[in-house]
């Protein structure tokens, strides 16, 4: 059983020499060690912008910029908001959901945009239809 265990701590010692050796490369080292932080920076991003806590313009979250463009949408256009969803990602918003009128899709897009702090509009809205069975 000792045995194992000193084969055991080898090999850990082995793959950590490794990747020492990976890391402090005098040519190789500093690039590997810029790219992993890097990775590290982007999945730090990333949570950030899930969990709603990254700035977008003016200092405001993401999510308040959505519900200041859909607060925005909904006064200016009330009977074409029946099922508009609004999200936003660092300064894009994105318009889905159906509207009743063909103008109403560049109406809503035009409001979205006129939003202090709106970068871009992704207009994601369709023409809601009535789907009629003819078989």
């Amino acid at each position: 059983m000792k045995g194992v265990g000193r084969i055991t701590a080898a090999l850990g010692a082995a793959i950590a020499g490794v990747g020492a050796a990976i890391f402090f490369h005098p040519r190789s080292g500093g690039r590997n060690r810029h790219a992993a932080a890097g990775v590290a920076r982007r999945q730090s991003a990333n949570m950030a912008t899930i969990v709603g806590r990254s700035s977008g313009r003016g200092g405001r979250t993401e999510l308040r910029l959505a519900d200041d463009a859909l607060a925005t949408i909904v006064e200016r256009h009330p009977g074409a908001t029946n099922d508009l969803q609004v999200t936003a990602h660092r300064g894009t918003v994105t318009l889905r959901g159906e509207v009743a009128r063909l103008d109403d899709i560049d109406a809503l897009e035009a409001t979205a945009r006129s939003v202090p702090g709106v970068a871009d509009v992704n207009n994601l809205l369709r023409l809601a239809t009535t789907a009629t069975a003819t078989r």
